[in-house]
């Protein structure tokens, strides 16, 4: 199984940074639920902020669920 070379840390071109990655199962072939923050800025200076889970290989495009209209999260509850 061949591994990621994102780290904690890393932002995707839609302003999602992983936070976390966890030993739970996504929902898609072979993968693991990553969890991301959004830090997408708003006009008035603030960020979004919204945490939420996704498969490690959606990393690169997702966006958020509450602010920019991406699919919905995955669970994460009890896993940060």
């Amino acid at each position: 199984m061949a591994t990621s070379k994102r780290q904690l840390g890393d932002i995707s071109r839609n302003d999602q940074v992983l936070i976390a990655r966890t030993d739970q199962l996504g929902t898609d072939h072979l993968q693991y639920i990553w969890v991301l923050v959004c830090a997408r800025r708003f006009e008035n200076g603030t960020i979004c902020g919204y945490r939420y889970g996704a498969n490690g290989s959606d990393f690169h495009h997702r966006k958020c669920p509450i602010c920019h209209g991406g699919a919905p999260g995955l669970n994460i509850d009890g896993l940060v």
